[in-house]
């Protein structure tokens, strides 16, 4: 790729266009498994709350 030439400036901001879409994506995807890995965490001490309160 580094014989492309960006003489189109339309090209160039397509590709940025892109690119910046990606990273949007790649970052809304990282923040909901984050998200599902601290639901689990929450629901699994819930869980283990609630079976030490049921055994007592």
């Amino acid at each position: 790729m580094a014989d492309r030439s960006w003489d189109d400036d339309i090209e160039y901001r397509r590709a940025v266009g892109r690119s910046r879409l990606m990273v949007a994506v790649a970052s809304c995807c990282s923040l909901v498994v984050v998200g599902f890995v601290l639901l689990a965490v929450v629901g699994a001490s819930a869980f283990v709350a609630l079976v030490d309160v049921l055994a007592r």
